[in-house]
Order: structure tokens, then sequence, then C-alpha cells
């Protein structure tokens, strides 16, 4: 066969290209139901029919029914540059277990750039209260949408506030705390109605909070002396619990298979059973116990040395009135030894819980080859073994952004929030900020 006849064949073979734009909507929901979260972000951007797509809980459901359903944790970093800002990110875990980098999504230029609450509900991140310049508590509320990466105003609370506690319990925002103590106390945010209500009065309330997590449709809160209290939707009342120990200051309290995880100062993750919480007789300190068996023993070293952590100056005032109200006399030393000073005392990573495992983020200053200074990230598997031990195996750690040469340890990045989002279905009720 001549080529002069092969050549007309040759031209029936190929194919061109589908346009998906001119599928139907439900076959376009059912490509892109296939397509991963960031991937997704992108597709939203290219037209307002995408946009409205990746939008539509229709597509939600399909990934739900066909096992497509992605954890992410998102990442808030405050960047102290001459104007401080902060800046979102995913982590995105790459298929080889020595890669992983954060992918940047839009930020909030107004956000705060400290004591935010944060918690998940549904698809959408939302961001509580703050201080604005350092000192000024906001009531407003902000509301990220993980599907297309778009900020949303919320309704203002009815008093604004900083360091406070949040939690979602039945699909509702509680949040209390972080205000003066002649202000309303607590009240609770109802995204249907998209109203905000008081709380009943609390008998004793807690001026300083520190940390707070949800645990049997309870929203926990811990005060400045390791106290626990709670707050019961469902009963519509208030509770105290037990405290911890002052010794290795506790943060990022998180739960994981029905068992409570935190940080301490010292570096080393603690685990407790969720009953520890809770008040029987009388108050007594909560049992913890350390994390072990991880397949390198310098991690909780790497931990206690990092300084990752922004701690805002009204938290170091509050600190040294502490110090000065307990009978000891005042600190004569400059404000950024008094930081560095606070620090010590308090843990410089940051940890959450992911899809059954341990998150945590560091940093660490290298001399080797120059002055190197990057941020760290570890994804910790968990076993309990017969002894009732909680043994922890890292699955993957590696580096995941440089921060420009600074001198000596001066904080350049800090981990100011990070939480996760689990689409569509059963999203985590913990979150955490400072």
């Amino acid at each position: 066969m001549s080529n002069s006849e092969e050549q007309p064949r040759a031209k029936k073979t190929k194919r061109e290209a589908f346009p998906l734009s001119c599928l139907p909507d439900d076959l376009v929901l059912n490509c892109l139901a296939r397509v991963s979260r960031p991937d997704l972000a992108a597709l939203s951007m290219v037209s307002k029919r995408y946009h409205s797509l990746v939008a539509s809980p229709d597509l939600y459901k399909i990934r739900s029914l066909i096992g497509r359903t992605e954890t992410y944790v998102y990442v808030c970093l405050r960047i102290p540059t001459p104007v401080p800002s902060v800046r979102w990110y995913i982590l995105r875990r790459r298929k080889t277990l020595d890669a992983s980098d954060l992918i940047p999504i839009p930020s909030l230029p107004s956000q705060p750039l400290e004591a935010s609450s944060v918690v998940v509900l549904d698809c959408s991140i939302y961001v509580i209260g703050g201080l604005i310049e350092g000192e000024q508590r906001t009531s407003d509320v902000w509301r990220l949408d993980c599907r297309t990466h778009v900020w949303h105003p919320v309704p203002c609370m009815g008093v604004a506030r900083a360091y406070g506690a949040a939690g979602v319990v039945d699909g509702k925002i509680y949040v209390f705390g972080g205000c003066d103590v002649d202000d309303n106390y607590g009240e609770v945010f109802d995204p249907k109605t998209q109203t905000w209500n008081p709380l009943p009065p609390m008998p004793k309330r807690k001026k300083h909070i520190h940390s707070s997590m949800v645990r049997d449709q309870k929203v926990y809160a811990l005060d400045d002396k390791e106290r626990t209290f709670y707050y019961s939707p469902r009963e519509g009342k208030w509770g105290t619990g037990n405290r911890g120990q002052l010794v290795g200051y506790r943060r990022d309290w998180c739960m994981v298979d029905n068992l409570l995880f935190c940080l301490s100062k010292n570096g080393v993750i603690l685990w407790c059973e969720p009953g520890e919480l809770d008040l029987r007789e009388t108050e007594r300190v909560m049992k913890v116990e350390a994390v072990r068996g991880f397949t390198y023993r310098s991690l909780y070293q790497k931990l206690f040395l990092s300084r990752l952590v922004h701690y805002g100056d009204q938290i170091i005032d509050r600190w040294e009135e502490k110090w000065i109200m307990d009978g000891r006399p005042p600190l004569k030393i400059p404000k950024s030894w008094k930081k560095f000073r606070f620090e010590r005392l308090r843990p410089g990573a940051r940890m959450c819980s992911s899809g059954g495992k341990i998150v945590l983020f560091w940093d660490e200053i290298s001399l080797e080859g120059g002055y190197l200074h990057h941020i760290w990230w570890a994804e910790i598997s968990l076993e309990r073994l017969q002894g009732g031990e909680i043994w922890g195996y890292i699955e993957r750690s590696n580096i995941l952004m440089p921060v420009e040469p600074v001198k000596a340890h001066k904080k350049a990045f800090k981990i100011t929030a990070y939480t996760e989002y689990h689409c569509p279905l059963n999203p985590p009720t913990n979150s955490l900020c400072q």
C-alpha cells in the first residue's frame, strides 16, 4: 500500500480532545469527584461554572460515595516582616515519605495577627476574635470555605474576645472566655440562622484560657492554673474538672482514638484516658503518661529546643503580673529577655491530630555548611501495646520550608494556628490556636 493510501486512515484514527465544559453538570461532577483537593481549588478559579460546581454539596456527596474523601492540615504562619502578616497554607503529603510541602492559599488581609480561636464546621474553617495590633480585642469572625478557598464574613460576636475557648457541638459553635469578666462570658453561633446567642452565666468565671477541646459533646478549657472546666450544651450547664501539673506546662490537646494527647514544655507528647478530665469526688491531678517508642530519641529534644510558637506581649505581661502576685520580685530586665524567659516555660512546637495520627511542627537551626533555619514536620502513628503503653512511630518527617538567615535564634516564622479539614463528612471537633 502506498503512502498516499495510508494518509487518510491516519487522519481517521486521530482523536480530538473533548472539552469538559461540553458535558452536562452531573457528568462533570463525576469527573471532578476524582480530582485532588488542591487541584479542585485551582479549577474553581477557571470559570464561574467550575467555581459553582466545586462549591456544590453534590460534589462532596459523590466523593464520599466513591471513597475519595481526603484529610488535609491547614497551616497559618505569622510572618514577622516589617509589616507583620498571616498567611495560610495546605500541608501536602507527597507519595514519597521524604517529601512534603506547603501550598499557599488566599489569606485574609484583615485577620488579627494573634489570639484568634479556630474551629472546623462542615466544609469551613472559622477564625474567631483575636488581638488587633497586639492590644485590642475584636468580635470579628471570618469563614474560610475549604472547597473554594474564599473568605466570607460572619456576623460578629456579641463580645470582643482574644485567647478564648471554642468548639463545635451538634453543628453549632460555642465560644467562651477571652473577655473581661463583666462581659457576657459565653455565646453560641447557629450557622443556619446566622445568629449569636448568650450562654447561661458561669458561676466562677475564668479570665485566662490557654487550651480547649471537645469531648463527649462538651467544650472543655484549661485556665492558666491548668484547671479544667467545661460547658455542656445538651445539659445547658457549666462544670469543673481535674487539674494538670504546672510543671511541664501543656498545650495543643487533641483526641485520637478516644485518647487525649498534649504537648509539654519539655517537648514530650503526653497522653491520658479521656475520663481524667472529669471531676469525680474531689479535685485531683490528671494522670498522664509519655508516648514512647520513637525510632530516634532526638525527636523530643528537637521539640524541646523549638521556638516556633509566637507568644504576644499581652501573654508576657499577664505572666509577669502573676509572677508578682505570687510574691516574687518584679523582673527588672528588658522585654526581650522577659519573652525569652517565658518561652522557656512553654512548648515551642505545635501539635494536632489528623486522620487518626499526630502531626508535629517545629523549627531547627543548623550551623553545618552555614547558618540554616528550617521548619520541619512529622507524622506519628500510634499503637497501644498489651501492657497499656502508647507507642509512637514516625511515618514521615522532612523539611517544610526554609527560613531566611537571621541572627542568633530570633524567630522568623511562627505557627499561629493549624487545624484539620476532613472533606466532606465528620469534621474533627478539636481546633487549636495561639
